[in-house]
């Protein structure tokens, strides 16, 4: 049997070692050519493979055109999951507040359980296969919900819906019908309290406990210096400018961005309030398209804006990338923490 692996990003990658443990054969395609480091990758999607696993970053319109060549079997790594790991499945989805959410139910859930925190936050689903989890909470975009043929989860959690990737799903109905997939689990909730969620899953109350913040979201390291670096999308990006906005009130700020504007369909954005906006990494061009502000430089690196801002009057930084990591960063919390060094490193601030 030959598979195709579609997307060689953090999920293509899960994806082979999960092939590999499985002595599957397979190839490998990805639109940014750069990648082609093996003769495992290929340029054709016209060959007959038996399987294809495909991201949850690949578009509409390149789903269709695998639909067309009629392969039998296309699956997503949460139907893996889902299929192939024994938890208890809890999927929460909504435009605000996921990742906050599953980190709190995780919380109270792991005082009494073992209990995995994926999917769309902290690593692939497919790195958790076999690891004897009872619960397995997994954060779930628009994106992941829209490639599944079926809802296999335990427990589906729809905690809100707003207007947002819209150039992904065509309009903002459509985006919520997606999102409206998550009720198709056994049981389903619009629940947005983790210690109601854990009484409705548990039929037990929670332990009392004061729960921790999601790291890196609007994560005050100084008082002139926020790290947002959770933030992976526009919604959140036009969330944390705004709170910033209120923060810093009538002082300036300096907004950094970052990542790979590709998920969100290079999406235009007018950014109110900063007075500079500094793009950096790999995606600056690409990024630089999307923004619209008068006050816009690029940078190769995070140190090279800091050091920027360091000659400047005001050092009031909001962190918020608006993008996944990409090409620069392995996650969000490693350039979180990358953030956080440069910035001690730098401007010499208490963190």
């Amino acid at each position: 049997m030959k598979s195709l692996i579609y997307g060689y990003g953090i999920t293509g990658k899960s994806f082979e070692k999960y092939l590999i443990r499985n002595n599957i054969e397979y190839d490998i395609y990805d639109d940014d050519k750069s990648l082609y480091i093996s003769d495992r990758f290929t340029s054709e999607l016209n060959q007959n493979w038996d399987v294809i696993y495909y991201s949850p970053g690949i578009t509409k319109k390149n789903i269709q055109k695998l639909k067309s060549l009629k392969y039998k079997f296309i699956k997503t790594d949460i139907e893996i999951f889902c299929s192939e790991n024994s938890s208890i499945k809890i999927g929460v989805t909504g435009t605000n507040r996921k990742s906050t959410t599953c980190f709190h139910l995780f919380q109270l859930l792991s005082k009494k359980f073992k209990v995995n925190l994926i999917g769309n936050i902290g690593e692939p689903v497919l790195n958790h296969l076999k690891d004897g989890a009872d619960y397995s909470i997994i954060e779930l975009s628009s994106q992941q919900l829209d490639k599944l043929e079926s809802i296999e989860l335990d427990y589906g959690v729809l905690l809100n819906i707003a207007p947002d990737h819209i150039d992904y799903h065509g309009s903002f109905e459509e985006y919520k019908q997606v999102k409206k997939r998550i009720l198709e689990a056994q049981k389903s909730s619009f629940e947005n309290d983790p210690f109601e969620l854990y009484k409705w899953i548990t039929g037990e109350e929670a332990e009392p406990m004061d729960l921790s913040d999601l790291p890196f979201r609007f994560q005050m390291i100084s008082k002139s210096i926020i790290n947002d670096s959770k933030s992976t999308n526009m919604h959140s990006l036009e969330y944390a400018i705004e709170k910033a906005n209120k923060y810093f009130k009538n002082s300036s700020y300096h907004l950094i961005v970052c990542g790979n504007p590709e998920k969100e369909g290079y999406r235009k954005f007018s950014a109110k309030g900063p007075k500079n906006i500094f793009i950096i990494g790999k995606h600056a061009l690409d990024i630089d398209k999307c923004i619209d502000h008068r006050n816009k430089f690029i940078f190769k690196n995070l140190n090279e804006a800091l050091l920027k801002i360091s000659n400047e009057t005001s050092q009031n930084i909001l962190f918020s990338p608006g993008f996944p990591s990409g090409n620069d960063f392995k996650n969000f919390e490693d350039r979180g923490i990358f953030f956080n060094e440069s910035v001690k490193k730098i401007l010499s601030n208490d963190i």
